[in-house]
């Protein structure tokens, strides 16, 4: 594992548990790696759940396959930028967690590439500035002194997720419409 390099304020994040009847959410915040085990070891104290939502935009001092692994989610809600998250890593933790179905982004990761970016119906908001072809590969992350990501240029979509008591529940894409049943 690589040393934690989180922002300090991370550590003091609020992680919150979300029940309605069956269905079971957990939004760990920036909650970081170190914090994540503390909640998950010795025993996890959270159990399995339906959605991960915003997991640290999907960055790499957070999301430890580990407590993905543990936590089970079917689905994954990423509050992520075009360029701020989806670290290769984290997505692959995702992918191979247990009992996982999907993954809804916020927006397309450069980060992650076509190689694990979720597709384009499941992705709220696509990059700014279009290049003429978008990576296969993940792109490097930006170096401390790179310019600022572009300005969000245009009308912001979400990811919305409606639960209900059965706990089954249903996730859409408001940019265009598309949802999915969870059974």
């Amino acid at each position: 594992m690589k040393p934690l390099q989180a922002i300090p304020e991370d550590t003091q994040s609020v992680t919150t548990y979300f029940t309605f009847g069956r269905f079971r959410a957990l939004h760990p915040g920036d909650l970081t790696r170190d914090k994540e085990r503390d909640l998950m070891c010795p025993t996890n104290r959270v159990g399995t759940i339906d959605v991960l939502v915003g997991p640290h935009h999907g960055q790499d001092t957070s999301n430890d396959e580990a407590f993905v692994h543990a936590l089970q989610p079917r689905v994954v809600v990423m509050n992520n930028g075009t360029r701020k998250g989806g670290w290769p890593d984290v997505m692959r933790s995702f992918y191979t967690s247990p009992r996982f179905e999907d993954l809804w982004q916020l927006h397309f990761s450069l980060l992650s590439g076509q190689e694990y970016a979720a597709p384009g119906v499941f992705t709220a908001n696509i990059i700014d500035e279009q290049p003429n072809a978008l990576p296969v590969a993940p792109m490097p992350a930006p170096a401390a002194n790179a310019p600022p990501p572009p300005v969000h240029n245009g009308r912001a979509y979400w990811v919305k997720v409606s639960a209900r008591e059965d706990g089954t529940f249903t996730v859409t894409n408001t940019r265009n419409g598309f949802s999915k049943d969870y059974r």
